[in-house]
């Protein structure tokens, strides 16, 4: 492609010397521009590629205003023709930032040399400014933000992210240190080294301190991540720094939402573990120890029914009264293991997390529970009083709200704090609103919460409490569990009076689906035919020893061996199963025994120690068995076997 060279001189012989000469060399040279005005407007309609300007041109203006606007307004090259070199014209001549000088006379080499490296330079200037547009329109375009400085740590860019983020106008932030915009503290809230200037002074790049919080221009604080490093040219010299961050604030809010999800999850899954394991040990405990007591006491009546000599009636009163003392420590193992039995109950009610286990509850029952959970902090700060009112059943899933109830009266006590127990309480109230729902209040007589903190209290990590004694996810996970419901949770507050948590819930629209509670039969119920199934031996004779009283039991602990029985055709009043086998489960024994008698499989009774999958839950929602939570009672099992034997 022919170069097109723009001529602009003002003798007229010189200029079509000029043009003839770049003519023999190859160039396109179009008319010469006698003056500043015609170079400008030739400038603009021919677009060439290089202009030739003297900087002598004939008013108004003269070469060097032409270039001037030639190189501002079109970017067009442009190397001056003179005969002038001294030094306030060549001062002047460098603000047209031209490609090059030829002073008059010159050689036609030394004219061609001079267009071809002015050319090659501007070739190459172009590619630069292109590179730097590219990089410019990058950095401006980076969701993360930016902050350049020089050397000496003055900041010398900022993208438009690092200006949001940092709440400074660049125009205001450039040349400034960077520690007046971007002021970092550390996590134990003192102010820390600028990691671009660290970066700087090591040479190497940095990563942004664990836990780095950034001051923002007005006083709000943002947690930031990302790293600095310094910026080197290629023989190493230091040009300065550049620091990359983001606001990282909801991320690390949800990262700790998650570990404390994850670990509530695990404690709920240890809970359901723990009551499982312990839930089959205690079903024979409980049951052996009631059937013991109820076995001393007969004797004990026969016992003092018996009139003998005085010898013998000497002997039978001894062991009267020694049977009526290993009955009252009988009376006593069954009153623990009944602690035990409600101990592992509400361990049950915090680890049923399962939507699908929304049922209608009694919230004296879960207040309750709530309060046993929390007896062991609550006594050392104050008096736990209750006022009952009437309230109706509302729809949750039990663990949940127990969670909430179990935060509140924490919350409570640790806002009175230890020492005074005798003269603080808490008190919990309920009442039904005039909307029908029920209301449960916690009021605490403790110091109150200040009118600036109010509201804020439901936020998560907002706490009051003192650094390391809570991240401020309790009252905001309450207000979660409480809202899922189509509830409310408020907070009143006076300092010096203490505080109330009010809970508002709709009343249920289901009926109670919890675990099946069979019926109290009569006394007078027939001898049935029963079969018990479970995998652990102490639990079904256990089973067998409660129920031989009024029925024939038979024992399987092997879910397989009860299947063949009902293969070979046997049958039974009722089938007193354990859900979940190793071998074989209560699921699979209920899929195989209706294969046989559907009508058999309906008069299974489910045993369960409460730890189960969804796919279980499922399952006894399903076929609608009664269920018997372990541990039961001699009469709950009883009371099941009269239900089923008629």
């Amino acid at each position: 492609m022919t170069i097109r060279v723009l001529v602009a001189e003002d003798e007229a012989l010189i200029a079509d010397d000029v043009r003839r000469t770049l003519g023999k060399l190859g160039y396109d040279v179009p008319k010469p521009a006698m003056t500043a005005d015609e170079a400008i407007a030739a400038a603009r309609e021919l677009r060439p590629d290089l202009v030739l300007m003297d900087i002598r041109l004939h008013p108004p203006g003269d070469g060097i205003d032409a270039a001037l606007e030639i190189r501002r307004r079109l970017g067009i090259p442009v190397v001056f023709l003179t005969a002038h070199s001294d030094e306030a014209t060549l001062a002047r001549a460098k603000t047209a930032e031209p490609y090059g000088y030829l002073l008059k006379p010159f050689e036609d080499r030394e004219l061609r040399t001079t267009i071809e490296l002015a050319l090659h330079k501007h070739r190459l200037d172009a590619r630069l400014a292109e590179q730097q547009r590219w990089f410019s329109t990058t950095l401006e375009s980076l969701g993360d933000a930016v902050i350049a400085t020089d050397p000496g740590g003055t900041i010398s860019f900022l993208n438009p992210m690092a200006e949001r983020l940092t709440n400074w106008k660049r125009e205001d932030a450039i040349g400034r240190p960077i520690e007046e915009v971007f002021e970092v503290v550390g996590a134990d809230g003192a102010p820390i080294e600028s990691p671009i200037r660290t970066a700087m002074r090591s040479s190497v790049a940095v990563p942004m301190p664990e836990g780095a919080t950034m001051k923002v221009k007005g006083g709000r604080v943002v947690t930031i991540d990302d790293s600095a490093a310094p910026i080197v040219d290629d023989s190493g010299h230091l040009l300065g720094g550049v620091v990359i961050f983001r606001d990282v604030t909801e991320k690390r809010k949800l990262e700790q939402r998650l570990a404390l999800a994850e670990r509530l999850a695990l404690i709920g899954t240890l809970a359901a573990g723990v009551a499982h394991e312990i839930n089959n040990p205690l079903t024979y405990v409980i049951g052996n120890v009631g059937l013991a007591l109820e076995g001393l006491e007969a004797s004990a009546l026969e016992l003092g029914g018996m009139r003998l000599g005085s010898a013998a009636q000497t002997v039978v009163d001894s062991v009267g009264t020694r049977l009526r003392e290993l009955g009252q420590a009988l009376r006593e193992a069954a009153e623990g293991g009944e602690r035990v039995r409600q101990i592992v109950a509400d361990l049950k009610r915090f680890a049923r997390t399962d939507e699908r286990a929304r049922r209608a509850l009694e919230l004296p029952q879960i207040l309750d529970a709530a309060a046993k959970m929390t007896t062991h902090v609550v006594r050392h700060h104050a008096r736990l009083l209750t006022e009952y009112g009437p309230t109706p059943p509302v729809e949750a899933v039990e663990g949940s709200l127990v969670q909430v109830f179990t935060n509140l009266l924490v919350n409570a006590a640790q806002a009175i704090g230890p020492g005074d127990a005798e003269h603080q309480e808490i008190r919990i109230r309920t009442a039904t609103d005039a909307e029908g729902r029920a209301v449960v209040e916690i009021h605490d007589s403790g110091p109150g919460i200040s009118a600036e903190a109010l509201p804020q209290v439901f936020e998560p990590f907002f706490t009051t409490k003192p650094r390391g004694a809570g991240i401020g996810l309790g009252l905001a996970i309450c207000r979660s569990i409480v809202s899922s419901l189509g509830g409310e949770i408020v907070a009143e507050s006076r300092p010096g009076e203490g505080s109330t948590f009010r809970v508002s819930l709709p009343p249920a629209r289901l009926a109670d689906a919890g675990t099946t509670r069979p019926p109290a039969g009569d006394a007078g119920a027939r001898r049935g035919r029963i079969l018990v199934i479970d995998d652990e031996a102490t639990v079904a004779n256990a089973v067998e020893r409660m129920l031989r009283r009024d029925h024939d039991v038979s024992i399987e602990t092997d879910g397989r061996a009860a299947v063949e029985r009902f293969a070979r055709g046997e049958r039974y009043d009722a089938v007193f199963c354990d859900l979940m086998m190793p071998e074989m489960s209560g699921m699979q024994v209920y899929d195989a025994i209706r294969k046989h008698d559907a009508a058999q499989a309906q008069r299974m009774v489910f045993m369960t120690g409460g730890s189960f999958a969804p796919s279980a839950r499922e399952f006894l929602d399903r076929v609608g068995n009664l269920v018997l939570a372990k541990p039961f009672s001699i009469e709950e099992i009883r009371a099941a076997a009269r239900e089923l034997v008629g």
